[in-house]
């Protein structure tokens, strides 16, 4: 078993990923509504805190750098801290693969402060927004969605705004000045781990940005799917 202390401080105690988690994870319906990870992270938590039995809901109740967190050290503990991506070039006219080698231990984390809540005045409107982080329910919810956007993904983390709640025709009527505001301040709170990965490509100098668990060489080296 393998112990670590999650962004949010509390300690979890992992195993292996098997051969079951794989079948989870290569589950194109499971993975489209986001119940391999769930069942994944059900499966390989083994102790959360102080409770030896976590059960779906307690995976569920995680915020979204606690399980990204957790995922990304299942990869580690079940095939080692090297990632070997082959990254293809943005670039029509170039498009060539390219070779890239990431270290998991590498990884910055930012941990998780008291707050739980925040409170964020628009600059343009003068509203006052309250906002909290994701977790594995909003995350849910959000696979659920036909046509995910990025007002859906700022309105499932919004409690209310000038203390009424929110909905899609307020965010649509948001200025894009505090649309952009009220997004980077979201991102400024957040912690977790940075699975972000940069490069510029070799043949054409195009930058290449993605996350490492879009990408198939994450969870799963030497398969292509």
């Amino acid at each position: 078993m393998y112990t670590f202390e999650l962004p949010s401080g509390t300690e979890v105690e992992l195993r292996e990923m098997t051969g079951a988690e794989e079948e989870l994870l290569t589950n194109q319906r499971l993975i489209r509504t986001g119940d391999a990870v769930n069942q994944v992270l059900k499966n390989c938590i083994v102790r959360l805190g102080d409770n030896d039995e976590p059960s779906m809901k307690d995976v569920l109740d995680l915020l979204s750098g606690d399980r990204l967190f957790i995922l990304v050290k299942l990869r580690q503990v079940s095939l080692g801290d090297e990632v070997e991506l082959e990254l293809v070039c943005p670039n029509a006219a170039c498009r060539a693969t390219n070779h890239v080698a990431v270290d998991l231990e590498d990884l910055e984390v930012t941990p998780y402060g008291p707050e739980r809540e925040f409170s964020f005045e628009l600059p343009g409107s003068k509203r006052t927004v309250r906002f909290g982080y994701l977790d594995g329910h909003k995350e849910k919810r959000l696979a659920a969605l036909k046509e995910p956007s990025i007002s859906s993904a700022m309105l499932i983390r919004i409690i209310d705004i000038d203390g009424k709640p929110p909905n899609k025709k307020l965010m649509a009527e948001m200025s894009m000045r505090d649309r952009s505001a009220l997004r980077q301040e979201m991102l400024r709170v957040d912690a977790g781990i940075d699975t972000t990965v940069e490069t510029e490509c070799d043949s054409c100098g195009a930058r290449i940005r993605t996350r490492l668990e879009a990408e198939p060489g994450f969870l799963f080296p030497g398969v292509r799917l």
